[in-house]
């Protein structure tokens, strides 16, 4: 991509933004970011509004140029982070607006393909913050959540 200096930083992509304050999913995104060597993490979001949940995505979701209106924060993002943490979540939208999720992911994955980074998730699957404890206490039973998530961190292939 034609940059200077190396990327250093970290970033997750999630889903779209929370409605609360997002603590517990900005604290485990921080603590995947320490695993892996960072000191700060970033967080870049595939939908830019705020849902309670996918769902209601499905209703508000439909007009593609919200999808894109994400892309310039994910590229800003990408551009400056040696390690991407994949964490939107396996649940996808329904109907019309699984379509621009899908476009969105395409998007994505040639962007990281284009990018120096190393790409990561949890167990090979691009789980949520949420569900991270609930696969590690199934995964690593008896084992902390910092000790089990460590060990669930996975580089993934970058093509």
């Amino acid at each position: 991509m034609g940059r200077s200096t190396a990327p250093t930083g970290f970033t997750a992509i999630l889903f779209n933004p929370p409605l609360s304050t997002g603590a517990r999913t900005i604290a485990r995104v921080a603590l995947a970011a320490k695993l892996l060597g960072h000191e700060e993490a970033t967080i870049a979001n595939l939908f830019p509004l705020p849902t309670k949940s996918v769902l209601e995505v499905n209703a508000i979701g439909k007009d593609f140029a919200l999808w894109l209106s994400a892309r310039a924060e994910i590229s800003e993002r990408l551009a400056v982070s040696r390690d991407i943490l994949l964490a939107y979540g396996c649940q996808e939208p329904v109907g019309e607006v699984r379509a621009h999720f899908r476009a969105q992911i395409a998007w994505l994955r040639q962007e990281i393909c284009a990018s120096d980074s190393k790409v990561w998730s949890v167990s090979d699957e691009p789980r949520h913050p949420s569900r991270w404890q609930r696969h590690t206490a199934r995964e690593y039973p008896g084992l902390p959540f910092n000790a089990a998530l460590e060990l669930s961190l996975r580089q993934l292939p970058s093509a």
